[in-house]
C-alpha cells in the first residue's frame, strides 16, 4: 500500500511523506471513531423513538445498545489501525508481517474495548437503579479507583513483557550510573525492568507507578540503538522525574479531572434527561449528535492540554539531566538518534508540530535551553 512512497530517492521527502501519512491515519482514527458514536447513536436515538422506546428502555437493552456501540467503534477503527501496522512494515520500522502487527493491535483494542464497555453499563446500571445523588458519588468513587489504579498498577492497563536488567547488557560505567541516580530516586535494582514487547518505535526509558510499585522501564531496543551516554541522558531524565513527583503530578490532574466531569455529567443527565447517558432514548437525534460531539471536543481538547503539558515537563527534565551529568554534547545525540530511528522530521511544519505526540527535535532542544537559561538566572538568588 505505502512501498511506493518509499522508493522515494529525496530523504527529506521521504520523511515528510511518511510523518504525513501517519498523522493522517490517527486522525482518520479518531475521526472514525466520533463518526460510528455519532451515527449509532443518532440512529439508535431515532429508531428507538420512533418504534422501541419502551423495549430498549430496559436496563439489558441499554447494555445491548453500549455494546452495539463499543462494537461498531471497534470495527471503524479495524481500516486504520491496519493501515498503521502496514505502514511502519513498508517502510521498515517493523521486520515482522503486517498481519501479526495487525493482530496485536487488534488484540490491544479488544482489551480496552471490553474494560471501558464494561465500566460503561456499570455507571449506566448505576443510574437506573440508583438516585442520582447516589449515582453521582458512586460514579465519582468509580472513576477516582480506576484512575488511582491506573498508576499504582499500569500493568493492568498496557500489558508489556517485562524481565530484569541482566549482567553484561549495559558497560560497568554505565550501569553505575543508573544505580547511583537510581538509588537517589527511591528505585531498588529489582525494580529496573527492561520490556520486549515489540514496538516498531524506538521510545526512551519511563518511570512509572507510584510508591512501592514505582518502577523504570527501559525498551530492549535502548539497549542497541543508543550509545552509553545517550541511554545515560534518557534514563537519568526519566530519573529526574521521579525527584520532582512528576506521576503523582499527573495522578493528581487526572483525579481534578474526574472530579469535574462526574459532577457535570449529573448536572447534565438532571437537566437534560438520560437521554443523553450510554444510548438515545431521545426523539431529536440532531441533539444527541450535538451533545456527543461537545464531549468529543471537550475530551480532544483535554487530551491536547495533557500532551503539551508532558512536553513541557520532558523539556525541564532533560534540561536537569544534562546538568547532572554535565554532558552538553549526550542529549542533541540521543534525539537524532530518536528521530532517525522513528524516520521523524528535523524541521516539521508548526501546525504539524501541535499534533505530534513529542517535541520535533529542534523545538525540544530550543526548550531545554531555555530551562536552562532560567536554572542560571535562578541560582544566584539562592545562594
Amino acid at each position: 500500500m505505502f512501498k511506493k512512497f518509499t522508493t522515494i530517492a529525496d530523504k527529506t521527502e521521504r520523511l515528510e511523506i511518511y510523518n504525513l501519512l501517519k498523522l493522517n491515519l490517527a486522525v482518520g482514527l479518531r475521526l472514525s471513531e466520533f463518526m460510528a458514536l455519532g451515527l449509532l447513536m443518532a440512529g439508535l436515538g431515532w429508531f428507538m423513538g420512533h418504534y422501541l422506546t419502551a423495549a430498549l428502555g430496559a436496563p439489558a437493552g441499554g447494555v445491548a445498545a453500549i455494546g452495539l456501540m463499543m462494537l461498531f467503534v471497534g470495527l471503524f477503527r479495524l481500516p486504520f489501525v491496519s493501515g498503521q501496522a502496514k505502514l511502519a512494515a513498508d517502510f521498515g520500522l517493523d521486520p515482522q508481517p503486517p498481519a501479526r502487527r495487525f493482530r496485536r493491535l487488534a488484540a490491544l483494542d479488544l482489551r480496552r474495548g471490553l474494560l471501558l464497555g464494561l465500566v460503561s453499563a456499570l455507571l449506566f446500571l448505576g443510574l437506573v437503579y440508583l438516585s442520582l445523588p447516589v449515582w453521582t458519588w458512586s460514579a465519582l468513587g468509580l472513576g477516582l479507583a480506576l484512575t488511582a489504579l491506573a498508576a499504582f498498577r499500569p500493568g493492568l492497563w498496557r500489558p508489556e513483557q517485562l524481565r530484569p536488567l541482566q549482567e553484561g547488557e549495559l558497560e560497568a560505567d554505565l550501569v553505575r550510573r543508573i544505580r547511583h541516580w537510581a538509588t537517589k530516586t527511591g528505585l531498588s535494582d529489582q525494580a529496573i525492568l527492561v520490556s520486549t514487547s515489540f514496538n516498531p518505535e524506538l521510545t526512551p526509558p519511563r518511570l512509572e507507578g507510584l510508591g512501592s510499585s514505582r518502577r523504570l522501564i527501559i525498551p530492549e531496543k535502548n539497549l542497541v540503538a543508543f550509545t552509553p551516554r545517550e541511554l545515560a541522558v534518557m534514563v537519568v531524565t526519566a530519573l529526574v522525574g521521579a525527584l520532582v513527583k512528576t506521576t503523582l503530578k499527573f495522578l493528581l490532574l487526572r483525579l481534578c479531572a474526574v472530579a469535574v466531569a462526574i459532577p457535570l455529567g449529573s448536572i447534565l443527565i438532571s437537566t437534560l434527561g438520560v437521554q443523553l447517558w450510554g444510548y438515545p432514548l431521545a426523539f431529536s437525534p440532531a441533539l444527541i449528535t450535538l451533545v456527543w460531539a461537545a464531549a468529543w471536543l471537550a475530551y480532544g481538547g483535554a487530551e491536547l492540554a495533557s500532551r503539551l503539558t508532558f512536553r513541557n515537563m520532558e523539556a525541564q527534565l532533560a534540561a536537569a539531566a544534562v546538568a547532572l551529568l554535565q554532558d552538553e554534547g549526550a542529549l542533541p545525540a540521543a534525539l537524532a538518534t530518536l528521530a532517525d530511528q522513528n524516520l521523524e522530521e528535523d524541521h516539521p511544519p508548526a501546525w504539524r508540530e501541535l499534533f505530534r505526540r513529542h517535541y520535533s527535535r529542534r523545538v525540544f532542544l530550543k526548550r531545554v535551553r531555555y530551562y536552562q537559561h532560567l536554572a542560571q538566572l535562578e541560582g544566584p538568588d539562592q545562594d
